[in-house]
């Protein structure tokens, strides 16, 4: 192998661990605790850095010198860059702006050393910025100065900082550093006199008032070293202006100071190194570095190590042994390939920083200007190696903002401006009620709970055993699924499981991600599957597997309370692929055993079933003033509280096998816990209980956990019922959140009983203080009892998120939303200058928008919120001038729209859905017969699907729940039809024959008759059949039926009847009519076809062309679908006098042919390139002649001829054009194609068969047009108005971009892939980039 040689003394001493080894290697994996204590905190005058590349050297020489906090001043940032330091910066990026070319601070955090919260205070734009940090065990005051050059200025900036000093308190830590631009003291810090006596008189004057200690001097009395040098002819200055001042009282805490030469800036930087009692860095445990998953030389090198591993199994006792050794040796064969990579860079810097500052010394004692120009020589070499070490990263960081920028990735959403805090626990009450602020406190008292909380408290194991009636009743699996369910683990189950995982997400206590394993399945999965079926042959993991890192998240209520933090467990990866694949056994039979008003974790169940449910029960019996009570219970801890003995009695008793329940176990066997508070991580300890949240079978198991708890309420309460209804309700629950439906106080008396059985045999708690009662209707006399303090309520109640009841109530569910949409939208305004279009509408679809859906889906908003939401949203989206009309942003991107959510089509499409479900959802639909007796109420026809097949506008509403008008509404914006010829009679007998259906016949010849047929109930073919017969013939009965004396009317009525009727369904009549046909309730539903109403347009218009749905079987169709014909159907006025693109009548083009949308946006051209193209093809550009209609000082024609620039003008037929269309024909007959102005409008057809061409062609196409784009600008500013130059340069730019990153990652065929077909552009050689003689 060809590493060999570059790590074969890292592989070779990874593999001299003998077996008998392993116990301390797994002391030293397990040791993760971070007992570090120092701090390094450095200040820098970067003197300017709006350069990419000199960031990048600042950023690198932070790391190199492990610097946790660095003070930058200097900076030069502004608004526009900002998003660049924090883009490239890997921690935390706090900026203070004065101007691109002056000025500037920023305080830099490491990623290790994150504060947990912090507050930011401007003292003085620019120049001076503070931070109040927060760390676990400490608050720490950051002071970044820098002090203006003029003397007068700097004595009054000095009095500033001295005030800032003076509210500070004393034992608050304080770092003061920066650039003075003055001395303290002249004859030490100077090789001459101080030139302006009055700032040094106020710095000293400054460091007596507030006691301050110069760390630098203070550990270097008499030295003297300088962090400032300028030469002017042969005269050299040096001066020590960069300095760090604390308290003098906390100075005994710093263990060294050193000035440290910089190659990128004629400052030294000043690095302090401070020991600060159990200070702890943010990282706990060591992580996987995913960046090395791209570069191919580390793969290459990990598959050489693991090859070799593999052929050590036999030195191990075991294989969970052999694998939990392997992760450590992963570990350290990561680290050792960093220090390989940078190592010897670092000890070559390190030697020319030490040569310098003595050359500095000898120059300042001296005076010899030859010392200074070696000086400079010396500097030179530094930054050379300087810029080597920063190459790479400039790299990455350019690629990445080219790829993730205004896309929906974790880098792109991390750019949102945070308010500076996270989850922090500052405070917990101990079981006594004291306040514990101190983080040992916080950490120990957090861990004790949940020891505590783990611990088995079943006084015998074998208790539900013995009694078992408890398990009485429940369902089964069946045997075909156990068979299923028993099989031995395979390759493809796991495969299959751990490429369904998310990326991104932390890992385990071993640090190895899902990608690290979805990169190396190929060559672990095998090893992998080994080990599993070994751990589940023997019952038990290895041991890095069992063990899981206890993170904890914050829910409502008290955070002073630790009960009111969820406790989500960090688990290693290999174990979440072994959950997953046994989850995916599992969840095919969960719908045998858990019942339908259970829905999580079952598939094809809902939260809004649950949701729907206990709205529809409470809207019901509240229009009918029944007596009814809910009781919400509140059980403490439910997933942590599940006896292991219990559940694998319980899974015993639904019908799963043993060999399965043994799989299970072993997931549970000798398992431990570790709490992570405040980024510090605790001891391990054991878990005897409770089902694992962050485990990909946990939601299922407890779901199976609470079944026979469920069982038994549904087996001893009376439950409720409704009119038009036979079912009886007796509860809703999504896992723990379980409403209790009571009829009386006999169910009140059930429901203790069996909540303490439940107690007794699982553990579980209901804490009855924290649950809700809520009583309906005038309950005449005497309330039902509760039990444990608990009070009846009236109105409604919150659940699952949502709140439910009168109007009071519900209206609840919409306080402040509007605020909260702007405050979101708030903190993205600062980046929006540099975001695209689509990285707009990522934030608002995303971001902001998706926090409303679930309300949404389930409740109806008031009037006049949706619309006031979406111009909030617009707004934002545009900016500033709204260049096309919204409805236009609305249209998905293959229409030629951006793809802003419209949040009106977005609600309706929740009620489509809605619809979509009580049509063709389980038939043991839990909130299906509550919904058929709310629609038996319209009009009091009793009728519920058939409604949906009536006019809309004529059906009367009164009485009906708001969430229900709004689905006849939505409905009414389509037409709809059976998809075929009906084939049932009882489907035939359902139809509806009043109010627009298709068998209504009553018209102005008829007047009366629909009111007259409701009068009488008879609004369905059937109760007309009943009467006339299958034929339709006897008029008489069905006159007389109807109280009509005119048979003739009658048989006017029968014969326009059975002529609706198409031959089939005469046949099936007639066929009912001699005997041979009955009707079958259990008919399945025929489907019903649906296409939006848009014909009444009148005209063809390709932006409201319903694609997709014409002709669209509604029980299949997908939400997305019907979501994309809601917008058009909806906004069908804006867009009917509205062309798709602006130049399909100057082209001469047809509607048959299309603007290719969606390659304008395709890579490797950038959004914002995207963008450009997208206004061009909608006229929405700035040309003098749309410019000139707006403002009449600015004239309408071209700055290049005399003729008017329209749109057309600028883009196809300006003289200066020609030349670079010419070169795009040479280009494209280099790719084999021709090159047609239309192409290059309207883009060029994506192909995946031409997938490489395709890219390039319409890559060329984008940057041609921002080519004319970029030239034309330039010249309305005065500057060369050349196209060639500028198309090439922006071609070979980003060329570059991809060429040095995939060289950097030793994947150059990657990029050969990607840019080189046919030589068009450019072709590699030997590792060499050369381009095409074209773009010379």
């Amino acid at each position: 192998m060809r590493y060999e040689n570059n790590f074969g003394a890292v592989v070779r001493l990874l593999f001299d661990f003998p077996a008998y080894c392993f116990t301390v290697v797994m002391i030293i994996f397990l040791a993760i605790v971070n007992m570090n204590t120092n701090l390094n905190i450095g200040t820098l005058n970067v003197n300017g850095a709006r350069d990419s590349k000199k960031r990048m050297a600042v950023f690198e020489f932070i790391k190199l010198k492990s610097i946790d906090v660095m003070f930058l001043q200097e900076t030069h940032s502004d608004q526009k860059n900002e998003v660049d330091w924090r883009r490239e910066g890997d921690g935390l990026t706090i900026l203070s702006h004065k101007s691109s070319i002056s000025g500037g601070v920023a305080i830099l955090f490491s990623k290790a050393c994150i504060p947990l919260s912090y507050e930011v205070d401007e003292i003085v734009k620019g120049r001076c910025v503070k931070v109040v940090a927060k760390f676990e065990n400490l608050n720490i005051v950051f002071l970044n100065i820098y002090a203006p050059t003029g003397g007068p200025d700097r004595v009054l900036f000095l009095g500033i900082i001295g005030n800032t000093l003076k509210s500070l308190k004393t034992d608050d830590l304080l770092f003061l550093g920066g650039d003075f631009n003055c001395t303290q003291n002249d004859k030490l810090d100077r090789n001459h006199l101080e030139p302006h006596t009055a700032s040094q008189r106020a710095v000293v004057q400054m460091i007596e008032t507030y006691d301050l200690c110069d760390l630098w001097r203070s550990m270097h009395q008499s030295a003297r070293q300088y962090t400032w040098a300028h030469s002017r002819g042969n005269s050299l200055s040096l001066a020590r202006l960069d300095r760090m001042y604390v308290f003098n009282h906390q100075a005994s805490s710093s263990k060294s100071c050193r000035i440290c030469p910089v190659s990128f800036s004629d400052h030294c930087a000043v690095i302090c190194c401070i020991s600060v009692a159990s200070f702890k860095s943010k990282s706990a445990y060591w992580h996987f570095n995913t960046c090395l998953l791209e570069d191919r030389h580390f793969v290459d090198v990990f598959t050489y190590f693991w090859e070799n591993f593999k052929e050590q199994k036999s030195a191990y006792v075991s294989l969970e042994q052999w694998w939990d050794c392997g992760k450590v040796q992963i570990k350290q064969l990561c680290q050792q390939y960093t220090v390989n990579v940078s190592g010897e860079i670092a000890r070559s810097m390190k030697i020319l920083e030490s040569e310098i500052v003595e050359l500095q010394e000898l120059t300042a004692s001296t005076g010899n200007v030859d010392n200074g120009k070696v000086l400079k020589r010396k500097k030179n070499m530094l930054a050379g190696l300087m810029d080597f070490k920063a190459q790479g990263a400039l790299v990455r960081s350019r690629f990445q903002g080219v790829v993730q920028m205004d896309a929906p990735s974790k880098f792109f959403f991390n750019l949102e401006r945070k308010n500076g805090q996270s989850r922090l626990i500052h405070a917990l009450r101990s079981v006594t009620g004291q306040e514990l602020t101190e983080p040992a406190q916080i950490r120990s008292c957090a861990t004790r709970f949940y020891s505590e909380l783990y611990k088995s408290e079943l006084m015998r194991c074998d208790a539900f055993v013995n009694d078992n009636t408890f398990f009485n009743g429940l369902s089964k699996v069946d045997k075909d699924s156990c068979l299923e369910m028993d099989k031995v683990l395979t390759h493809l189950e796991l495969e299959q499981a751990l490429f369904s995982m998310k990326k991104g997400v932390s890992p385990g206590i071993d640090g190895l991600p899902v990608s690290f394993y979805k990169v190396f399945w190929s060559i672990m999965g095998k090893d992998l599957l080994e080990v599993l079926r070994e751990s589940l042959e023997k019952g038990l993991l290895p041991l890095s597997c069992r063990r899981a890192i206890i993170t904890l998240l914050p829910k409502k209520g008290n955070l002073q309370d630790i009960s009111n933090w969820r406790p989500v467990s960090l688990l290693c990866t290999e174990y979440k692929i072994l959950s997953k694949a046994l989850a995916m056994r599992l969840k095919k039979v969960m719908a045998q055993v858990v019942h339908s008003d259970q829905s999580y974790c079952i598939p094809n169940r809902s939260i809004f079933d649950n949701i729907t449910l206990v709205r529809d029960l409470l809207a019901v019996f509240g229009n009918l003033g029944t007596n009814a009570g809910l009781i919400s219970l509140d059980q403490q801890k439910a997933f942590d509280r599940v006896e292991h003995p219990y559940l694998w009695y319980t899974l015993e008793s639904l019908g799963f096998s043993v060999g399965f329940i043994s799989m299970i176990r072993t997931m549970y066997c000798n398992i431990e816990s570790i709490v992570k508070v405040n980024g510090g991580l605790s001891a391990p300890f054991k878990v005897q209980r409770g089902v694992r949240q962050g485990c990909p079978m946990s939601g299922m198991l407890y779901s199976i956990a609470i079944e026979p708890f469920l069982h038994k309420l549904r087996a001893n309460l009376k439950g409720l019922s409704v009119p038009c209804c036979n079912d009886r309700f007796f509860l809703s629950a999504y896992a723990d959140d379980v409403i209790v439906f009571i009829n009386d106080d006999d169910d009140i008396n059930v429901l203790k009983n069996v909540v303490q059985e439940f107690n007794l045999l699982s553990s579980a708690r209901v804490n009855w203080g924290k649950s809700e009662a809520l009583i309906i209707g005038e309950w005449i006399g005497q309330r039902p009892g509760l039990p444990g303090g608990l009070s009846w309520k009236k109105g409604g109640l919150k659940y699952l998120g949502v709140f439910l009841g009168d109007d009071t109530v519900t209206n609840k569910n919409w306080e402040g939303v509007l605020d909260k949409v702007r405050g979101r939208l708030d903190k993205w305004r600062w980046l929006l200058p540099q975001l695209s279009y689509r990285g707009r509408a990522i934030i608002i679809n995303n971001l902001v928008a998706s926090a409303l859906w679930h309300k949404f889906a389930c409740v109806e908003p008031p009037v006049g919120l949706i619309e006031s939401i979406q111009k909030e949203m617009v707004n934002f989206f545009w900016d500033k001038l709204h260049w096309v009309p919204q409805a236009v942003l609305f249209l998905s991107k293959e229409d030629g729209g951006q793809g802003l959510i419209h949040l009106a089509s977005r609600r309706d499409t929740y009620r489509l859905q809605f619809i979509q479900k009580l049509f063709t959802g389980p038939s043991d639909l839990a909130w299906r017969p509550l919904a058929y007796s709310i629609l038996r109420g319209v009009g009091g026809m009793g009728l519920d699907i058939a409604l949906f097949q009536m006019e809309y506008k004529q059906l009367g509403y009164s009485g009906l729940p708001a969430f229900y008008t709004s689905l006849f509404k939505v409905w009414g914006l389509f037409t709809h039809r059976w998809c075929d010829a009906l084939s049932s009679l009882h489907w035939l007998f359902e139809e509806p024959i009043v109010f627009g259906a298709r068998l209504d016949v009553s018209g102005v010849d008829m007047p009366g008759l629909t009111g007259l047929l409701c009068t009488k109930k008879a609004v369905q073919l059937r109760h007309i059949v009943y009467k006339a017969g299958g034929d339709l013939q006897n008029a008489k009965a069905v006159a007389s039926f109807l109280g009509i004396k005119s048979t003739r009317y009658v048989e006017r009525f029968l014969c326009k009847l059975a002529g609706v009727l198409n031959l089939q369904e005469r046949g099936l009549l007639e066929d009912y009519a001699n005997g041979s046909a009955f009707c079958n309730n259990n008919d399945v539903i025929p489907n019903i076809e649906i296409t939006p109403a848009l014909l009444e347009t009148g005209h063809v218009n390709p932006l409201l062309e319903v694609g997709e749905l014409e002709q669209c079987d509604f029980f299949s169709v997908t939400g997305k679908v019907l979501y994309k014909n809601l917008v058009k159907v909806i906004n069908k006025n804006s867009l009917k006098g509205r062309m798709d693109t602006v130049w399909r009548v100057k082209l001469g083009i047809g509607l048959q042919t299309k603007p290719v949308w969606r390659t304008i946006y395709k890579t490797p051209l950038n959004k914002r390139t995207g963008d450009l193209q997208w206004r061009i093809l909608h006229g929405a550009i700035a040309v003098n002649a749309l410019t000139s209609a707006m403002n009449p000082t600015v004239c309408d024609r071209c700055p290049f001829c005399l003729e008017r620039e329209t749109i057309y003008h600028c883009f196809m037929e300006c003289f200066r054009l020609g030349p670079l269309f010419s070169m795009l024909s040479v280009m494209f007959l280099s790719l084999g194609t021709v090159f047609t102005k239309q192409g290059f409008i309207f883009g060029f057809t994506y192909n995946r068969m031409q997938r490489s061409k395709c890219q390039l062609i319409n890559f060329i196409i984008g940057q041609a047009k921002l080519a004319v784009y970029l030239s034309r600008k330039n010249m309305v500013q005065r500057k060369p108005g050349e196209i060639i130059p500028v198309f090439k340069n922006l071609i070979k730019s980003r060329i570059l971009i991809d060429f040095h990153f995939y060289k950097l990652m030793s994947a150059i065929e990657v990029f050969e892939d990607l840019w080189c077909y046919h030589g068009a552009l450019c072709s590699v050689l030997n590792d060499d980039l050369f381009f095409a003689p074209l773009l010379e």
